[in-house]
């Protein structure tokens, strides 16, 4: 399973860019997002600007930006 953190412009709601999380961060990501159930990782999510500093602080990369909408994405 991989995760990614989308950015898609908030006029054009096109892809600006996305950025690879690393596998070994599910646990953290698990309990960022308030994951319960087995299938909840599969999904795409909205992220919140907390969940974007956090994630930022875990990975250790500035991506942050009000001109963007942010998602979680998975795939398989």
């Amino acid at each position: 399973m991989k995760h990614e953190v989308v950015a898609f412009d908030r006029d054009t709601e096109r892809v600006v860019f996305s950025i690879d999380l690393p596998g070994e961060n599910l646990e953290q990501l698990t309990a960022l997002m308030g994951w319960q159930e087995p299938d909840d990782p599969i999904y795409e999510y909205e992220l919140s600007d907390e969940q974007i500093a956090a994630l930022e602080k875990l990975i250790g990369r500035h991506f942050h930006s009000p001109d963007y909408l942010f998602f979680l994405s998975c795939s398989v």
